[in-house]
């Protein structure tokens, strides 16, 4: 398997390690959701790691490449890497956003009868629809952007998952090529600080 295919593959399986490390951080950070800021956090912190995880897989991609010199080398390569995780999740938001807008018509489809019986009460009859398992699904795969839309499931906002996969791609083979390692700066940022504190 090539660097570029393999790159490509470990992409998927670092957007599934990243929703079972959201489903962690539901239960370690729960605390925060007691604050109108939580969700949002929540968010931002899991849209980062995303971002870092697809970053260092493009940038390790890009190391690799240029130990090579027969292998691609362009700007562009990021956004190839990045593309097969970015068009399946675009596509899987434009199913929903048509589903959702009733243009495949499934919406209103009854999958299920629920009862409830109240105290003191006649028993009431819920419908279950297709989109509301549909909706749970698709709020379970964009889990990392659950804080950006707390009670409607909006398709707009679904489509920040695909281009901060496109963007971590890029910037990150881009890094590679220039041989930007973000330590480094970190630890030039340290030692001029460190420096100008004892002057």
């Amino acid at each position: 398997m090539t660097a570029r295919k393999k790159a490509m593959l470990f992409m998927f399986v670092d957007y599934m390690v990243c929703l079972l490390l959201q489903l962690i951080g539901l239960l370690i950070l729960s605390w925060m959701f007691r604050f109108s800021w939580g969700y949002v956090a929540y968010s931002i912190i899991f849209t980062l790691i995303f971002f870092g995880m697809i970053f260092s897989r493009a940038h390790n991609t890009a190391k690799h490449n240029l130990l090579h010199k027969d292998l691609t080398k362009t700007r562009a390569e990021g956004l190839l890497l990045a593309s097969p995780l970015a068009i399946f999740n675009t596509l899987l938001i434009l199913l929903f956003a048509l589903i959702q807008a009733n243009i495949i018509p499934l919406r209103d489809l009854i999958i299920d009868t629920v009862y409830s019986f109240p105290d003191n009460a006649p028993r009431i009859k819920t419908d279950v629809f297709l989109i509301d398992y549909i909706t749970g699904f698709m709020r379970v795969w964009f889990g990392g952007l659950i804080g950006f839309m707390p009670e409607k499931t909006s398709p707009l906002v679904l489509l920040v998952s695909p281009a901060s996969t496109l963007l971590a791609g890029f910037l990150g083979y881009f890094a590679g090529l220039k041989k930007f390692y973000l330590l480094d700066v970190l630890v030039t940022a340290k030692k001029k600080i460190v420096d100008k504190f004892n002057e």
